[in-house]
């Protein structure tokens, strides 16, 4: 079974966007559908961002917290991380690299691709000519699939 691996912006968007817990609660339902089916998680990372806002995203993780939607940096993860930290300190500008792994976003990726899953994020690939550190670069560079929002909707059939 095919898994995916969530950005916290893919959440925050869907919150703050086209999918509010007030306008469309059944986009809500079909996530714990998913969850209850191991089909997405996201990083403790991405689960400290979230409950740093304190608002009604955050309770809604806190409570999934224990039902698997959260995952520790497992072994292969924590290797992974070092080399994609290892990569973008010698690609990136420092104050770009060091923003960049300060966050949740290397750790969405070392875990997807330490669990052969697939990162749903809502940022795009940039040039290569960027200096910023993008989610879809580092994970065209480690071989890690990425998608986007609709994506991900579309493949595990959800309908609203």
């Amino acid at each position: 079974m095919q898994r995916y691996s969530l950005d916290a912006n893919i959440l925050i968007e869907a919150k703050n966007g086209p999918y509010g817990f007030d306008i469309v609660p059944a986009f809500w339902k079909w996530l714990d559908e998913q969850i209850s089916k191991e089909r997405i998680f996201c990083s403790k990372f991405v689960y400290d961002e979230i409950v740093y806002g304190d608002d009604e995203l955050a309770v809604w993780i806190k409570e999934r917290k224990k039902r698997g939607f959260i995952v520790e940096p497992n072994d292969s993860a924590q290797i992974i991380f070092k080399d994609i930290a290892d990569y973008v300190g010698k690609n990136y500008p420092s104050h770009r690299s060091s923003e960049f792994l300060a966050g949740a976003d290397p750790w969405i990726i070392a875990q997807a691709k330490s669990e052969k899953a697939i990162v749903v994020t809502g940022e795009v690939l940039a040039p290569n000519t960027t200096r910023k550190v993008k989610i879809p670069n580092i994970c065209k560079e480690f071989k890690v699939p990425c998608m986007g929002t609709y994506d991900v909707l579309r493949k595990l059939k959800a309908s609203f």
